[in-house]
């Protein structure tokens, strides 16, 4: 149940900012637990939830890949595969609790307090539409006067008025927005932005700046070991020993990648973005279904991301082609690559090199132990450039 909140909104009557412990959301497992854990959870059940529509060639017909290509052109066992997913997450948790080691729980303030703080720095700011109107000269203030009737809120934004709308004392439940306003406290105006800044735009600009460091992170530490050829070698090319992607093999990688390329950018981006548990929960189990569904071999016409974001299946399994290796690097949005130009931009081509490469599979019905069939003809054209007719 909600706290009830009590304090009075007025500049020199602010709301307790003390802090106390916060109540983990389940009451056997703390939140910092939580957040470390919850990721391999959905990993384990997305994973599993598409390795049975494999398993029983569900939704065939939304698959990139013939379900047969599997065994003829990746280099590595699903069960292989599997215990390197297992290693990953038990070095994920290791390293996450290593990290909270010691942290009570997250301490937090009443959310009265944070609406407070918010409301006296919204005061602050020059209100610069009344100049505005007077540089034009309309009167804002009789403007404002008259508006009032109609529209209290467009009055206070016309106005620049920061007196309170009536001076009745209007006691709500915080479970609803509910505050105290006297007469000497803020507008509805000023309330009304406070709670929009707390509720959703600072964790809005949290996730982002989270974003932002992990995809850029990602996009040139993964294109570095695609240019370096001796990280290639000895580290990324594990990864691509797997042709046709599937949904619990998103993570099968060397060690040393699954350290510094995934972890550690997730770490820095919970540290920049100061993300609290609970929102590491969140960000994480986002990013986890995101790299399931960009490896899980199924292009759904139903699905959301890929309505206003255009890194997904099909955009990450073109960069497993032995002639996509250096395109498509971003992992969760597409900046990066069509910033620099290695977004790969030929669907007509790319068509008719998935075509070659499923006519020369068919051909050759080469199995796991005689290496994953890759055209190397098309390799060497993607590499000088050339288009295949």
């Amino acid at each position: 149940m909600a706290t009830k909140i009590t304090a009075s909104f007025s500049p020199s009557s602010s709301p307790s900012c003390v802090l106390v412990p916060q109540e983990p959301l389940l009451p056997w497992i703390s939140d910092n637990v939580l957040a470390i854990v919850l990721p391999t959870v959905v990993y384990a059940v997305a994973g599993a939830f598409f390795h049975l529509l494999d398993v029983y060639e569900l939704f065939d017909n939304y698959r990139i890949h013939p379900s047969q290509d599997e065994l003829k052109r990746n280099h590595v066992t699903r069960w292989q595969c599997l215990q390197t997913v297992v290693r990953y997450h038990a070095m994920q948790i290791v390293i996450g609790l290593l990290l909270s080691y010691g942290n009570g729980p997250p301490m937090v303030r009443d959310e009265a307090c944070n609406i407070h703080q918010a409301a006296t720095v919204l005061r602050s700011i020059p209100n610069p539409i009344p100049l505005l109107l007077n540089t034009i000269g309309i009167d804002a203030r009789q403007l404002s006067q008259s508006t009032r009737a109609s529209s209290a809120t467009l009055a206070q934004i016309i106005g620049g008025n920061y007196q309170p709308v009536n001076n009745t004392i209007r006691a709500l439940n915080s479970s609803s927005s509910d505050f105290v306003n006297s007469s000497n406290d803020f507008t509805d105006l000023e309330l009304t932005l406070a709670k929009f800044s707390v509720n959703v735009l600072t964790p809005a600009l949290q996730y982002l700046i989270a974003l932002i460091v992990v995809d850029t992170w990602i996009y040139f530490t993964h294109r570095l070991c695609h240019v370096n050829r001796t990280l290639y070698r000895l580290v990324h090319a594990q990864h691509h020993r797997i042709y046709v992607p599937y949904a619990y093999g998103a993570v099968y990688a060397h060690w040393l990648e699954s350290l510094f390329l995934d972890i550690l950018s997730f770490v820095l981006a919970g540290e920049l973005a100061q993300l609290s548990p609970r929102q590491s929960m969140l960000f994480g189990t986002a990013a986890t279904i995101k790299t399931i569904g960009d490896h899980c071999g199924y292009v759904f016409p139903w699905d959301p991301l890929g309505w206003f974001n255009k890194n997904g299946p099909e955009f990450h399994d073109l960069h497993h082609q032995s002639w996509g290796l250096k395109y498509n690097f971003s992992t969760y949005t597409v900046f990066w690559d069509n910033l620099l130009g290695t977004t790969w931009a030929d669907k007509e081509g790319a068509e008719k090199r998935y075509r070659r490469v499923r006519d020369l599979t068919r051909q050759k019905g080469a199995s796991t132990s005689e290496g994953p069939v890759v055209d190397r003809e098309l390799e060497k054209e993607v590499a000088g450039g050339k288009k295949v007719d």
